[in-house]
C-alpha cells in the first residue's frame, strides 16, 4: 500500500467521483403500454449489456391504461402489460403512484387526446417527460403541452424514430448543402380521432421537416397516383418540400451540393439514444418551434382538405389555436 501524500490525494478524489457516478441511475417509468414502443423502447435501455447513454438509465415502472374507443389499444393492453411484468417492470395503477418511483418519464400512449393531461402531472412533479408521437390530437393540445412545460420549467419533447435515420441527419447536417426541394413519404393510415397525418403521416412529415427545418409558410393538399395524400409546402426563399403517402420510408433532398436520399427508418436505438440523454442532460434534441410548426403542417393539411385544396397558412393555423391555449389549460389546471 502508498503511503506518500500524493496516493493519498488520489484516493480521496477519486471516493467521491464513485459515488457521484452511482447516483447518476435514472429511474424511468412509462405511461401507456398500448403501443410497441412501450415494449421496445425498455428492452433498449434495460439490456444487461447496455452501455454508454443508457448504463445508467432504466425503466422501472409503467402506468397501463389505453383508449377504450380505439380497438388497437384496447386489444394491446393485457398483452404489452405482461410482457412489461415479464421484463421485471412493475406495474402501477396511477401516474401519481408512478411519479413516485421514477425520475423521468415516457408517455407512450398511442392516443394523442390525452397526452396533455396525463402531461400535466409529469410537468407538476418536476419530472422529464418524452411525448411519444402523436404529441397530441389537435394543435390546441400541441401548444398548450409546451406552454405547460414553460410554465413548470420542465423540458421535455416529442419525435418520431424516423428523424434520427442517419441518411437524414447528415443532410440536416449539410451533406447537400442548403437543401432547395425535398420529397419525403411514409405510410399515412388514418385514425378517425385524430387529424389526418398525425396518426402515421407524422413519420414521413418528420423526415421531411428534419431536412427542411422551420420556416414553412403554407400547404396546399392534394393527391397522387389515384387517392393517395400529398401536401406540397412552400418554405423560405422559394424552397419547397413535399410529403407523400406510400409504402415504406423514404425521400430525396436536393441542395446546393447534389443530392441525397433520407427519410429511412433506422429501428428504434438511434431516438432512445436521444432520449436516455435527454433524461441525464434535459437538453432537448429537438425545439419546441420545430415540433409545434410540424403539427401546424399537418392540421394545415387537414385545413386544405376540406376548402377544396386551397393554400392554407402556417402562421393562420398557429395563431387560431394559440388563441385557445389559455382556456384549455385553465380547464385541466382547474382555473376555468
Amino acid at each position: 500500500m502508498c503511503h506518500r501524500p500524493s496516493c493519498w490525494i488520489i484516493v480521496l478524489l477519486l471516493v467521491p467521483y464513485v459515488v457521484a457516478e452511482d447516483s447518476t441511475q435514472i429511474r424511468v417509468g412509462i405511461i401507456g403500454l398500448d403501443t410497441s414502443h412501450a415494449i421496445h423502447f425498455p428492452r433498449i435501455m434495460n439490456d444487461p449489456e447496455s452501455k454508454g447513454e443508457f448504463a445508467n438509465c432504466r425503466v422501472v415502472a409503467a402506468y397501463p391504461p389505453g383508449s377504450p374507443d380505439i380497438a388497437s389499444s384496447v386489444s394491446r393492453v393485457p398483452e404489452y402489460t405482461q410482457q412489461i411484468e415479464e421484463m421485471g417492470i412493475e406495474i402501477v395503477t396511477s401516474i401519481e403512484d408512478l411519479l413516485e418511483r421514477v425520475d423521468a418519464v415516457l408517455l407512450e400512449t398511442n392516443d394523442g387526446r390525452p397526452h396533455l393531461e396525463q402531461a400535466l402531472p409529469c410537468f407538476r412533479a418536476g419530472k422529464r417527460i418524452f411525448i411519444d408521437k402523436p404529441l397530441a390530437a389537435s394543435l390546441v393540445d400541441v401548444l398548450a403541452i409546451f406552454a405547460a412545460a414553460e410554465k413548470y420549467n420542465v423540458p421535455t419533447f416529442c419525435s418520431s424514430s424516423l428523424r434520427f435515420g442517419a441518411t437524414t441527419q447528415e443532410v440536416r447536417q449539410g451533406l447537400v448543402g442548403e437543401v432547395r426541394e425535398c420529397w419525403a413519404q411514409s405510410p399515412a393510415s388514418l385514425e378517425k380521432t385524430h387529424p389526418d397525418l398525425y396518426w402515421y403521416g407524422i413519420h414521413g412529415v418528420e423526415s421531411l421537416f428534419t431536412v427542411m427545418g422551420t420556416g414553412c409558410i403554407s400547404v396546399r393538399r392534394g393527391t397522387y397516383d389515384g387517392e393517395k395524400i400529398e401536401v406540397v409546402g412552400k418554405w423560405r426563399n422559394e424552397r419547397t418540400g413535399t410529403f407523400r403517402e406510400g409504402q415504406g420510408y423514404r425521400g430525396m433532398a436536393t441542395g446546393e451540393k447534389g443530392e441525397s436520399p433520407v427519410g429511412s427508418y433506422d429501428g428504434y436505438e438511434p431516438l432512445v439514444v436521444e432520449i436516455a440523454e435527454f433524461f441525464r442532460t434535459g437538453q432537448v434534441p429537438v425545439e419546441p418551434k420545430e415540433t409545434i410548426e410540424v403539427y401546424a403542417f399537418m392540421s394545415a393539411a387537414d385545413e386544405s382538405k376540406n376548402n377544396g385544396g386551397s393554400e392554407v397558412t402556417l402562421q393562420s393555423i398557429i395563431e387560431e389555436a394559440q388563441s385557445q391555449v389559455p382556456q384549455r389549460l385553465a380547464e385541466l389546471e382547474g382555473d376555468g
